[in-house]
């Protein structure tokens, strides 16, 4: 045999069987979630990068007037990174919603600032896309019983 392709493998190496309906998967994580995620965790990084320089720069005391809204932002700040962790894997999509909404207001709060302008916005881009594919994150593989 001098064919072209010889050797080649034209079928599956175990026979299957097809009268069992194969296992239904998830389906692919909409686009508009993961730009959610994207902008959870970069954007909490950044804001995290953003805070502790503030906090940690030169010009800056090294005790906070506000010690305890000063670390209620920051575990924020973290909690929406470990949010965007989650979102990704398709998990807590109840918490998601809380922690993003409460981010949303914190830089609403914050608005005349052109930097809580664009947090903001992308808050409210990531809320959206949350309340958009809430199904994903229910999806459950049928038990067939």
């Amino acid at each position: 045999m001098s064919g072209r392709f010889e050797g080649a493998i034209t079928g599956p190496e175990n026979d299957v069987d097809s009268t069992v309906a194969p296992a239904p998967t998830r389906p692919r994580r909409p686009a508009l979630i993961e730009l959610a995620a994207a902008v959870l965790i970069v954007g909490g990084i950044t804001d995290l990068a953003t805070a502790l320089v503030s906090i940690l720069g030169p010009d800056q005391p090294a005790v906070s007037e506000a010690p305890f809204l000063t670390t209620l932002l920051l575990a924020v700040r973290i909690l929406m990174i470990v949010t965007g962790l989650l979102v990704r894997a398709g998990r807590a999509w109840v918490l998601s919603i809380n922690v993003v909404a409460i981010a949303l207001f914190l830089y609403l709060t914050l608005l005349p600032s052109f930097v809580a302008i664009v947090f903001a916005l992308l808050d409210a881009i990531v809320l959206f896309a949350l309340f958009r594919h809430r199904d994903w994150f229910y999806w459950e593989q049928d038990q067939g019983t």
